[in-house]
């Protein structure tokens, strides 16, 4: 539990790592996109705002010389005789005001005296005087005048043009309705709390405002100096464009509100970060993956380090073993020795004595031959002692299967007599040697029998079986009569530390060396249940001859 608690956190640093490599990058691109968006959107409103009033200008100087030009034209083409007669003048009217901008028209002689109207107001302005006034005198001298929108005795908003013949001997003026004039600055695309209006030198408006404005804020008369061109100021929340138009007598404002005109900018933005987010999802998901990598590397190598220290363990505890046999044998041998020596010299003494002499001289001679024999089987075992010492020094000699394996099963078989255990062999005769590591060889049979008598239990059978298959290989079969292995623990029985011994009975490594050994030694191994019960476990293993490449 304590291990997988410490997987789990470090997966979780893992993925916290990633993520915050992810995720930092990520957020600053994206504040780094929007804020460089915004920035571009803002630079082009200002631009559009600022081709708007060029084209508003444009507008209303075409406007203003138009009205000016057709009038200059008129007192060019017709003298004072001529449009001073009423009629005349009713006629130059309709053909002038075909398009409804003109309201009035007059004819004032170089006195100032009005010689002809025609328009809606004849009964209050017919003998009007206009000698004092100072656009009138304004004429005289500059040859046009354009006045600012005012009221007037009309109370209807108008400004005047007015223009005198080359001669100045008289004036025609004319009333242009601001109504028509107004119309031009309201289609400038603004958005809804936008804003557009003309004011004069002193800040009053000629214009009515599209809010409603009826007189400057203190911020947009800080606009009116005087400049050239278009001038384009931004507050952060507004952006104003103003233009000193008609020589610089009307300013003319176009207001627009940022957040209303970045309509645009908002669905590019939310593109971006939809992008942003799916992109992000997407690298996050590999964050995941690439934690899950490394967690996986990572425990696949701690599970290797913790096989190689337990097989390393195993190692030295089987040589620990090996040289206490060793040592246990040698010290064996020598008293063996010595009993069988003076064995020897009592047999060859007893032929010398007087039978009648000596009592029991058959039970002597019986006694020398039971301890002959006992130092015999002493012997065979401090011999097998040695053997297994000997071949735990890992290196590869010519093998005989049978003679192993028959060597393996000494280790067992008096356990298996205890628990009457019958261990069938099915040899086959002619089996071929081969060049392979007999001390590790040894080490599997003996891990597979130990096994076998494990699971059968008292009045078990095991069957051993080698032969060779189609292809030359060795095969050698231990089988036995047990409960069998599980399905479900088949596929993980070889995995280190795994175990169906009851607890203390078992470290869950003997099948994984097995494993292993068998690996490294260039053959498989695998294990099935029996169809009649039982398990078997099936080695092979290649044939190698000394000099072959393999």
């Amino acid at each position: 539990m304590e291990q997988k608690n410490y997987y789990s956190a470090v997966k979780v640093r893992l993925t916290a790592i990633f993520c915050l490599l992810i995720t930092v990058p990520m957020v600053i691109l994206a504040l780094f996109t929007i804020s460089n968006l915004k920035d571009s959107a803002v630079k082009k409103i200002e631009l559009s705002l600022g081709r708007l009033v060029d084209h508003k200008n444009e507008v209303i100087s075409l406007f203003l010389k138009e009205k000016a030009d057709l009038l200059a034209m008129m007192v060019g083409m017709y003298p004072i005789e001529y449009l001073g007669h009423q009629e005349n003048l009713n006629n130059l009217f309709r053909s002038l005001n075909q398009e409804g901008s003109i309201v009035d028209l007059h004819v004032i002689n170089s006195a100032g005296n009005q010689l002809a109207y025609v328009g809606p107001y004849a009964s209050s302005i017919t003998g009007k005087s206009y000698h004092d006034a100072q656009w009138f005198q304004e004429v005289l001298i500059k040859g046009s005048h354009v006045s600012d929108i005012f009221l007037g005795f009309r109370n209807v908003p108008h400004f005047v043009v007015a223009v005198t013949d080359p001669l100045k001997t008289y004036v025609l003026r004319a009333t242009i309705n601001s109504e028509a004039f107004n119309n031009l600055l309201l289609s400038s695309l603004i958005g809804p709390n936008g804003d557009s209006f003309i004011v004069n030198r002193d800040g009053e408006l000629q214009t009515p405002s599209r809010q409603g404005v009826k007189e400057l804020s203190a911020e947009d008369r800080g606009y009116l100096e005087h400049h050239e061109g278009t001038a384009i100021i931004n507050n952060g929340k507004t952006i104003t464009a103003t233009r000193w138009v008609k020589d610089g007598q009307w300013c003319l404002y176009v207001k627009t509100r940022i957040e209303d005109s970045l309509a645009a900018f908002y669905q590019t933005r939310n593109s971006v970060l939809i992008i942003i987010f799916l992109t992000g999802m997407a690298f996050l998901g590999l964050a995941a993956l690439l934690a899950h990598y490394f967690l996986h590397r990572l425990e696949s190598y701690d599970r290797r380090r913790t096989e190689l220290g337990a097989q390393m363990g195993q190692m030295e505890k089987m040589a620990s073993v090996g040289r206490l046999a060793a040592g246990i044998a040698h010290e064996i041998n020598n008293p063996l020795q010595m009993i069988t020596n003076q064995a020897g010299w009592i047999a060859e003494l007893l032929p010398d004595e007087d039978p009648a002499l000596v009592k029991n001289m058959d039970e002597y001679t019986k006694a020398i031959e039971q301890i002959r024999h006992h130092v015999r089987r002493a012997g065979t075992i401090t011999h097998r002692l040695l053997g297994f010492s000997r071949k735990l020094s890992s290196e590869k000699q010519n093998v005989q299967m049978n003679d192993l394996i028959e060597e393996a099963i000494t280790f067992v078989e008096r356990e298996a007599g205890y628990n009457n255990i019958t261990i069938a062999r099915d040899y086959k005769e002619d089996l071929p040697t081969t060049m392979t590591d007999g001390s590790q060889l040894q080490q599997v049979f003996l891990n597979l029998l130990n096994n076998a008598v494990d699971a059968v239990g008292k009045g078990g059978r095991l069957e051993i079986r080698t032969t060779v298959d189609g292809e030359g290989r060795l095969v050698l079969e231990f089988a036995d009569n047990g409960p069998g292995i599980k399905p479900e623990n088949l596929k993980q029985i070889f995995d280190p530390f795994f175990t169906t011994k009851e607890p203390g009975k078992g470290t869950g490594l003997g099948l994984y060396i097995t494993y292993d050994i068998v690996q490294k030694l260039g053959g498989t191994v695998k294990v099935e249940n029996r169809k009649g019960g039982g398990a078997v476990f099936t080695i092979v293993l290649p044939v190698i001859t000394l000099g072959s490449s393999r």
